[in-house]
């Protein structure tokens, strides 16, 4: 019977050692003392050094030197943990080069659950590590050349914009005069056309201070400190009901809710949500504006909804860009740039801002703040 136990072992154990010979990767066991017991054939010949020399802590010669003290670090605290790892190192190839290989090791235990040490596996990434690193330095070189060039976009957007006040403060002034002394001498149609060029100076003039906040609100230093976000809400939406009342407005407002942002660009981005739900909501019967915050994929968002006019969600990735409009100005007044500085103050926050909605089922408009704390 001794003999059948022990010609099972040895059959078992040299099935073990074809089966872990002849893997395409490189394996690696180690007794409970922590200290390697065996070493493939895929091993040895990756290292060029016999068994012998692997053995025990020996197959730590090969590992670089700069790798070494986290290599250790994350061996030894699985071991005395039990708990299985991942973990990148250069080793030493037979040629004398080095390797980054990705080492995962997991405990080993009886059936009777008594722990044996531990069995691992290494494949050579070096390969996938260069790509990855050669992709991470063209992203890297990529975001320096698009910041560089939204630099140059803003510089430029500010300058245009500035240089054209000049020449359009010219035409809308002597449109202003000839409003003022010749109107007696011109027939309606004249006079017409004297008040649509006011009136398109005044919207040009307006459009240009809109373009030049939205270029000084990227260039500005942000100041964070904690906002009472509720406190402001309220202070906004009194605000927009003197400037336009409502006899009947639901205006809901969640309190104590704050946030880490800077204060001047806190008040920007509210006036202009609370400001597009106050204008979306002029013709409905009984208007409702509500700010508040939810959960999304486990992030706090906040969100300004409202039951207005709403939009089509088919277009909702354009209603982020400057000068984009899903409603004309005769149905609602405005730049279009109103979203568009919303989306840059949430950007600077390192949040996000998406909306939803549908037609004349209202909208909601959500946020997140990526540096809050």
């Amino acid at each position: 019977m001794k003999e059948d136990v022990h010609d099972l072992l040895r059959e078992s154990e040299e099935r073990f050692r074809t089966m872990a010979d002849t893997a395409p990767v490189l394996l690696w066991m180690a007794g409970t003392d922590g200290l390697c017991t065996f070493f493939n054939q895929r091993w040895l010949a990756f290292t060029g050094r016999p068994m012998e020399k692997e053995m025990a802590n020996g197959w730590a010669e090969g590992v670089h030197p700069e790798d070494f003290q986290h290599c250790m670090s994350t061996y030894l605290s699985a071991f005395v943990d039990r708990q299985a790892f991942r973990m990148e190192y250069r080793l030493r190839r037979a040629d004398g080069q080095y390797r980054w290989l990705l080492d995962t090791g997991v405990p080993r235990y009886t059936p009777s659950g008594l722990f044996e040490g531990y069995i691992g596996s290494c494949i050579d990434v070096t390969e996938l590590k260069e790509a990855r690193e050669q992709l991470e330095a063209r992203v890297r070189d990529r975001t320096v050349e698009l910041q560089a060039a939204n630099r140059e976009l803003e510089a430029f957007s500010y300058a245009v914009a500035h240089d054209l006040r000049a020449p359009l403060r010219a035409v809308g002034g002597f449109a202003r005069i000839l409003i003022s002394d010749y109107r007696e001498h011109l027939d309606s149609d004249g006079k017409d056309c004297l008040d649509e060029i006011g009136k398109g100076a005044a919207r040009m003039a307006e459009l240009i201070d809109a373009l030049l906040s939205l270029a000084r609100l990227q260039r500005s230093e942000l100041r964070t400190a904690r906002v009472d976000l509720s406190a402001l809400a309220h202070e906004v939406l009194k605000e927009l009901n003197l400037a336009a009342p409502r006899g009947r407005c639901e205006c809901l407002v969640a309190e104590h809710l704050q946030a880490q942002m800077d204060a001047r660009l806190a008040r920007a981005l509210l006036e202009n949500l609370l400001g597009n739900a106050w204008k979306f909501t002029s013709k409905v019967a009984v208007p409702r504006v509500e700010f508040g915050v939810t959960q999304r994929s486990g992030i706090r968002a906040f969100f300004v909804r409202d039951n207005g006019a709403g939009f089509d969600p088919a277009h909702a990735n354009m209603l982020f860009g400057p000068f984009q409009r899903l409603h004309t100005a005769a149905e609602f007044p405005g730049t279009g740039i109103g979203l568009a500085t919303v989306q840059r103050i949430v950007h600077r926050h390192g949040g996000q801002v998406w909306a939803e909605g549908q037609v004349g089922e209202g909208a909601c408009f959500y946020f997140t703040l990526g540096r809050e704390s």
